[in-house]
């Protein structure tokens, strides 16, 4: 038998342990190692939105003080608008809404200083208390304290619940010059779905049944 033949029988088979052998030698973590120094690899993660008491909500009044830079800028004294980013110095918006004082402080200095704009600065977030107000057909008008993720329900039964007079369908909320109405039958029986949030500065209005 030849020798010309034996390479012919055989090629297909070395050629197949060649193959195998480049597969195993190569790099197969680039892929991942291209991933990890790639744009954005050192990037800072955002500022988690965190739903509890302390985060703030839209319509919050805040005022944001700015220390320890030369020529520091008014304090800046604002109420969270329904998309929640207000613009602070030098024209950057930041996202209030759903963020803890102390996160979103440290998320501001974090941007001027990344940015080079300062080498130090100071920030603080003022939030004064902003209370709601529930009137019409209660038993227990008046303003209340807005804490923690309130509701309508929840608004109602802290001013004593409705009154045997009350229009239970017909419930306002009145917010920045517009009117919100709730059916408070359908969001006892549904509240995760008709159950609206009340914000700070918020005011409800119970009507009176006409029957």
């Amino acid at each position: 038998m030849s020798l010309m033949f034996l390479m012919n029988r055989r090629g297909p088979r070395l050629a197949a342990m060649w193959f195998g052998l480049l597969l195993l030698l190569s790099p197969a973590g680039c892929a991942t190692e291209s991933e990890k120094t790639g744009p954005g690899a050192g990037a800072k993660p955002p500022i988690e939105v965190v739903p509890n008491n302390d985060a703030l909500n839209v319509g919050d009044r805040v005022k944001v003080i700015f220390t320890d830079i030369p020529t520091p800028p008014a304090p800046t004294e604002m109420q969270i608008p329904e998309s929640g980013e207000l613009t602070l110095h030098y024209g950057h918006k930041f996202m209030f809404k759903g963020k803890r004082r102390d996160a979103l402080e440290q998320e501001i200095r974090d941007y001027y200083i990344d940015n080079k704009i300062y080498k130090i600065i100071g920030v603080t977030i003022e939030v004064p208390n902003r209370p709601i107000s529930v009137g019409g057909e209660v038993r227990s008008p008046g303003t209340y304290p807005h804490s923690g993720q309130m509701t309508v329900l929840k608004a109602i039964d802290m001013s004593g619940g409705f009154t045997e007079f009350a229009k239970k369908t017909k419930v306002e909320i009145l917010r920045g010059g517009k009117t919100l109405t709730v059916d408070c039958k359908k969001a006892l029986k549904d509240p995760a779905k008709y159950d609206e949030a009340i914000f700070p500065g918020d005011k409800i209005h119970v009507a009176r049944s006409p029957w």
